[in-house]
């Protein structure tokens, strides 16, 4: 009587635990199922969104790269002019380029973007899932290398400004060579804003 009473939680007990890892098989494959459901759908709110976008955020990098061009060229003339005191030359040279007709179109770029950059519309290609992680890192390199060459006049020395102007060159080359397959025949910089407006894409999609 006692075998049988042992035998019988022996079962009981295999039973249990089959059928814990029979849900626990189901539950994860369940979640699997969900979330490759959800990274499918960010996927594509992700594609649909950067063929609009794409303007915006190529003109962005070339707008930066001739910001980085400006910089080291203003750095070159500023060292060149008073290594001494070369924040002070540089920040002298900086104000009069700020005025000058190209550095304005750069402006006017670099504006449209921060904008977009706080933006709901920028969610959607920053949160876009698992299968868009390249992607989504690649523009946040974008406005990391923004970040970097917004106040160039605040760096202290020739040296660290190279520095800078080099990482941000990198950061947007970086981020360009992943994006460039997204290129879309749209063509205006500010047809990112008729997202919110609901004109092509609604948000809630």
């Amino acid at each position: 009587m006692t075998i049988t009473k042992k035998h019988f939680t022996i079962i009981a007990l295999l039973a249990c635990a089959v059928a814990l890892s029979t849900w626990a098989f189901i539950e994860h494959k369940t979640k699997r199922g969900v979330n490759d459901q959800i990274s499918k759908e960010l996927a594509q709110r992700f594609d649909e969104t950067i063929g609009v976008a794409y303007p915006l955020i190529e003109s962005y990098a070339l707008a930066l790269r001739e910001r980085a061009d400006s910089i080291e060229a203003i750095a070159e003339k500023a060292k060149n002019e008073d290594s001494a005191n070369f924040n002070g030359a540089f920040g002298r040279l900086w104000e009069q380029h700020l005025h000058t007709q190209g550095c304005r179109k750069v402006l006017a770029v670099l504006e449209e973007y921060e904008y977009f950059k706080i933006s709901p519309v920028v969610k959607l290609l920053i949160d876009s899932g698992d299968n868009k992680k390249k992607e989504s890192e690649a523009i946040q390199k974008l406005t990391q290398a923004g970040l970097m060459l917004k106040e160039p006049y605040l760096v202290a020395d020739y040296d660290s400004l190279m520095k800078v102007t080099k990482e941000a060159r990198q950061l947007i080359s970086d981020c360009m060579e992943v994006i460039q397959p997204y290129r879309s025949e749209e063509t205006n910089i500010r047809a990112w804003r008729e997202l919110m407006l609901g004109g092509r894409y609604s948000m809630k999609h």
